[in-house]
């Protein structure tokens, strides 16, 4: 009871609004430099302002997620009808590759692939044919693939190569086969890796990223290697990017299209070895936004209602989320997560705010000032993309000494 009245009293306090001003960006945060005007998209969108908070674990160790790191050991290729006829080239690194076969779209003036068979798959080895019972581990046809739960697109079969032939170089066959049919090769025991990053998870328009990329095992790349690749928009625009010494720096242009969807990384590599040639594809993907509004200025904090008020520069009208986690003083001295706020509201262009109101409610007992605001995030809604990043946005209140150690007890 005492203790509840002491934080009453020392909240009554520090009742008055305060002002501060925001930490400077780190380096691995996002901050649009320029903004632009953007169109707003089609559509209803909310306009009533709505928040939220909860309390958190204060033990809960929390990071900004790390860009996603994409390896691959399979690849992708279109190949003819007439290529499937006379024997198909699969250079493989590991014994019991999988091969998967999918005729593709109609081509005008063509007959369209039919429905690839498995039973009418054969299997040649330095050009010779080999018998059945030995050639093929495992086939499966659509029916019996989508029975386990895969999603493929009518006609499409999986083969194995018997893991007793080993590796090297085989060649599929299918008789009488028309059309055209994209080919998949997966080498689960292969050694041989491509593996692909980019530096940032979310990017905005006219800014850069950049992507790294290697192929071998673990970090030492193969010689002779050559990487490939291009950036995707979820509306099919395609920017090229150009690998040297197992980097690119991909640019966006400021008045690139920013839809609904993340932007994919594609990448394409291959290189020379004992057994033949080795083929890898990768793909990840980047958040792409349009910058069209920013934080500017100072905050003000009211310390009665643990809330925070951030002026938000806006170029374009639309709805806007700010979210972020308040870190609290613990009786150990130690700041620590207590509590997460979300907030959105309609902005018209100009200068205007949003607030995260966290609530004394969310504050456990024995925590209090300093605070510190982390993971703050300023989001456009209506074009769903993410603005601004700050992972230490501001530092609240004067340092305090932390309770002896009988009272934490207490």
């Amino acid at each position: 009871m005492k203790k509840t009245l002491l934080f009453s009293v020392l909240a009554l306090a520090m009742g008055n609004a305060q002002a501060g001003s925001l930490l400077p960006a780190g380096a691995a945060d996002q901050q649009p430099v320029r903004l632009m005007a953007a169109p707003l998209p089609a559509g209803d969108f909310e306009r009533q302002p709505v928040s939220m908070a909860w309390p958190m674990d204060p033990r809960a160790e929390l990071a900004a997620p790390a860009p996603h790191r994409a390896e691959s050991r399979e690849y992708w290729t279109t190949v003819d009808g007439a290529e499937l006829q006379a024997g198909l080239a699969i250079d493989t690194t590991a014994p019991g590759a999988l091969v998967r076969l999918s005729p593709a779209g109609a081509v005008p003036g063509r007959r369209p692939a039919a429905a690839v068979d498995p039973s009418q798959l054969r299997e040649m080895r330095h050009g010779r044919l080999v018998a059945q019972p030995q050639a093929l581990s495992q086939r499966a046809t659509t029916a019996q693939l989508r029975q386990a739960g895969m999603e493929v697109s009518d006609g499409t079969a999986i083969v194995q190569l018997e893991p007793a032939l080993g590796q090297g170089r085989f060649q599929l066959q299918l008789p009488r086969a028309e059309g055209q049919f994209l080919v998949h090769v997966f080498e689960p025991r292969s050694e041989l890796v491509l593996a692909a990053q980019a530096d940032r998870v979310r990017v905005l328009a006219g800014d850069s990223f950049e992507v790294s990329a290697v192929l071998g095992k673990g970090d030492r790349p193969m010689p002779g290697t050559r990487i490939e690749g291009q950036l995707v928009s979820p509306e099919g625009q395609v920017l090229p990017l150009a690998f040297r010494n197992g980097k690119a720096l991909a640019r966006l242009p400021e008045n690139v299209q920013t839809g609904p969807g993340l932007w994919e990384v594609q990448l394409f590599a291959g290189a020379a070895a004992p057994d033949g040639a080795v083929q890898r594809d990768a793909r990840t993907a980047i958040e792409v936004a349009r910058p069209t509004a920013r934080l500017a200025g100072d905050y003000g904090f009211d310390a009665a209602s643990l809330a925070f008020r951030l002026p938000v520069q806006v170029a374009a009208p639309g709805r806007y989320e700010l979210r972020g986690v308040l870190y609290a003083t613990g009786p150990d001295g130690q700041l620590a997560p207590v509590a997460q706020a979300h907030s959105a509201d309609w902005l018209e262009p100009g200068r205007r705010s949003l607030s995260l109101p966290f609530g004394p409610g969310n504050l456990p007992m024995g925590y209090g000032a300093p605070f510190e605001l982390r993971q703050l995030e300023l989001k456009d809604q209506s074009r769903m993309g993410t603005l601004e990043t700050r992972e230490r946005a501001l530092s609240e209140g004067k340092p305090r000494r932390p309770l002896p150690v009988r009272d934490r007890l207490r």
